[in-house]
């Protein structure tokens, strides 16, 4: 019973939080969890998605990491930030039990999942292993050449 409380409570807060943000002419967001989870899976490039909160102090801290990073693989990499306080059904769907929390995803497949916060370096590792996997799924497979075709 205690649960259904907090949960309802976590809800209204949460409704509550973006009615207020709307009301004082700051952006409310616009994106459902769907949607954002929809542009994970339709996305043709690698996703790194940051799981954050308005409230957490290391997710501030790795805010001009994540930028810097956006910066460098602009068009070869999609980042999604999602608000856990406002995207349950994501934060759940990930099981993402720490913020920050950052996913790497390749073809609908978690590649890294990696909680804190990390060096930069860390990041971009995980990114180019992700490029890497992509740039080879594009690639047309050559022939093999032990197969004989004619009159072997």
């Amino acid at each position: 019973m205690n649960k259904k409380i907090v949960l309802a409570a976590l809800i209204l807060f949460c409704a509550l939080s973006q009615f207020a943000c709307a009301q004082d002419g700051r952006k409310a967001k616009a994106d459902s969890s769907q949607q954002i989870a929809d542009r994970i899976t339709a996305s043709k490039i690698p996703v790194v998605v940051d799981f954050w909160a308005a409230w957490c102090g290391p997710c501030r801290y790795l805010d001009p990491i994540i930028e810097e990073l956006q910066k460098e693989y602009k068009g070869r990499v999609l980042f999604i930030k999602v608000d856990i306080d406002v995207h349950l059904a994501l934060t759940a769907y990930f099981s993402v039990s720490a913020v920050p929390t950052v996913y790497i995803i390749e073809d609908k497949t978690v590649r890294a999942a990696m909680p804190g916060v990390r060096y930069k370096s860390d990041y971009a590792e995980a990114i180019e292993s992700a490029l890497k996997l992509a740039k080879d799924r594009q690639q047309p497979k050559k022939p093999d050449d032990k197969k004989c075709t004619l009159n072997c």
